[in-house]
């Protein structure tokens, strides 16, 4: 029997840095890929290049459940537990580049 290989194009809203820093707010429970620049920590540094700072910082993703939003801060669950609890990661919205909104909750 032969196999033919499917694929399947994934449409995923995206969120910029300026619409949340303007209110835009994601769904609670939406499931989203943050794309960010983290602070970045660099050792025995010999020579700053004045002219490329923004290239020392930590291009970063972090993929998860949104589960707390406000003016600021956008708060990402990477791991949910009916035992431990959840483990969140806080993102300062000015950091963030964009939002992939990968999969929202029905609205019912």
């Amino acid at each position: 029997m032969r196999q033919t290989k499917r694929i399947t194009q994934v449409m995923a809203k995206r969120a910029t840095q300026q619409e949340l820093d303007a209110g835009l707010k994601i769904m609670s429970s939406a499931i989203v890929d943050v794309e960010w620049l983290d602070a970045c920590a660099h050792m025995a540094v010999e020579k700053i290049d004045l002219k490329k700072l923004k290239e020392l910082l930590c291009p970063t993703h972090t993929i998860g459940k949104v589960v707390a939003q406000d003016k600021e801060v956008i708060c990402v669950a990477t791991n949910i537990s009916a035992a431990n609890g959840l483990d969140l990661i806080a993102i300062p919205i000015k950091w963030i580049k964009q939002v992939l909104i990968l999969k929202e909750r029905a609205r019912g």
